[in-house]
């Protein structure tokens, strides 16, 4: 933006929304504007949203080198254990990693595992980062991988173990993020619960350039009006903006396993984070008597009618109806996802297979075609800047995310993320999948229609 905005307003308290408010306030160039933070939940952090869970992966292999290099730079951040530190009070664990890939399966990309290894390495090489090569181990078949276990089972046919990784407490983590915020922000923030957005308001352009995004109209009939609005709504952001195609949003499935103290000492010790990239089925080690295993999948749609305001090349606005993904969070897990999860935790636990889990969570993703995030001024109206599509990656690179979408909005991004990030003008006018190479599940499914199929194996879990 040319000219310093006196109101910002981030809409979202997630990962993205209060990385960058975070960020904002750290910077010269804002110190005199206000911040506001909207959220619709009753209280932050926001239960049913994608940033709070008992725990999220954080690894830098991806098959992408601009992914790799910006987990890595994040990890630094992440292994500060100080008080003051993104990994202080209980927020990050060191953990090795064991990847594995399994070809023939519907979600597998060939070379995704390969490649994640090589750009590892090749970091590990330059000295800049967290890594080192020694820590790096192949695991060729899978009596390697169910060594590496140490369970008796293994899942996927062949993989690597990278001993440099972790997993942090998600909601401990956004809950330092608030208090952060309010500390470096002091009273030119204001973080708001309560207050969900019904629509976006626009301004009419007098002359031939585009309308303006001045705020927006609250649930309640109120209006918040700013000079820039941030959109950092996750997975509801479809439903406010219309992206075309661009981005959807997806329900994935968690569940959680009950163990006992002395399982958790044993298997807390020894049991590696896992991640198969074929079928997205991954798991984090026992803590606080409970084991979490899930899906990062093509997903759920929940297919919805809309009416979204879109500013159109003339200046106009005009509502369009659409059918749109809404998340919800009402309905009980599928069969066909208990089963995932229960055949899953079997592979790798063969002795388990009369276990039951104790609770199940469907977690709405913003999703993208290619994985990749949507972080670019939305170029059908002046005052609005997208940060979403994360494609459930971004609690990775939460102490960093911030600073690269201020990037974004001074213009100052650099290329090789502009160029992964901004706002695609060849997408597809309807999204049908993420396709990063470590999606599982199968594609096109409908929450509702597959929820009513029949009736989950075992015990039935509501969310």
């Amino acid at each position: 933006m040319s000219q310093t905005p006196s109101k910002i307003l981030v809409v979202g308290a997630g990962v993205l929304g209060l990385s960058t408010a975070c960020a904002l306030v750290q910077r010269t160039k804002y110190s005199q504007s206000s911040i506001t933070v909207l959220d619709a939940a009753s209280e932050i952090p926001n239960s049913v949203g994608a940033s709070v869970d008992t725990s999220r992966i954080l690894r830098a292999d991806y098959a992408l080198k601009p992914y790799t290099k910006l987990v890595s730079e994040s990890q630094k951040l992440w292994k500060d254990q100080s008080v003051d530190g993104w990994g202080g009070e209980g927020r990050y664990h060191d953990a090795r990693l064991v990847l594995t890939a399994q070809p023939g399966t519907e979600g597998h990309v060939d070379g995704y595992l390969e490649e994640s290894l090589e750009n590892i390495k090749e970091l590990a090489r330059s000295g800049n980062c967290a890594f080192d090569v020694q820590r790096l181990r192949e695991l060729p078949d899978r009596e390697a991988i169910a060594r590496e276990t140490r369970s008796g089972g293994a899942s996927g046919d062949f993989g690597y173990v990278n001993e440099r990784c972790g997993w942090a407490d998600a909601e401990k983590c956004v809950r330092y993020a608030v208090r952060t915020l309010q500390r470096r922000g002091g009273d030119r923030v204001s973080i708001r619960a309560n207050a969900g957005v019904r629509r976006l308001l626009y301004e009419r352009s007098d002359g031939p350039g585009p309308a303006r995004c001045i705020g927006v109209e609250l649930r309640d009939g109120s209006q918040v009006l700013a000079d820039l609005v941030v959109l950092a709504a996750g997975a509801w952001t479809p439903s406010l903006v219309d992206l075309e195609g661009r981005a959807a949003a997806t329900g994935q499935v968690l569940a959680y396993l009950p163990v006992t103290e002395e399982e958790e000492r044993e298997l807390g010790s020894t049991t590696p984070l896992y991640f198969n990239v074929s079928r997205g089925m991954f798991m984090v080690p026992p803590h606080n008597k409970e084991l979490k295993v899930g899906r990062h999948g093509f997903g759920y749609q929940n297919p919805t009618k809309v009416s979204i305001p879109v500013p159109t090349p003339s200046g106009d606005i005009q509502f369009v109806e659409k059918m749109v993904s809404v998340p919800r969070t009402d309905l009980p897990i599928p069969s066909e996802a208990e089963k995932a999860c229960k055949d899953f935790l079997v592979e790798l636990f063969p002795n388990w297979r009369s276990r039951q889990f104790s609770k199940t969570r469907v977690c709405w993703y913003c999703d993208t075609p290619t994985g990749d995030y949507i972080i670019d001024y939305d170029p059908r109206a002046t005052g609005l800047f997208l940060a979403t599509g994360d494609s459930g990656h971004a609690f990775k690179v939460f102490p960093i995310i911030g600073e690269k979408v201020v990037d974004a909005i001074e213009g100052n991004l650099e290329s090789e993320l502009r160029e992964l990030w901004n706002w695609k003008s060849d997408a597809p006018s309807t999204f049908l999948g993420t396709n990063d190479g470590t999606r599982g599940g199968r594609r096109g499914m409908v929450l509702e229609t597959e929820t009513h199929k029949s009736a989950p194996q075992g015990r039935e879990y509501r969310l």
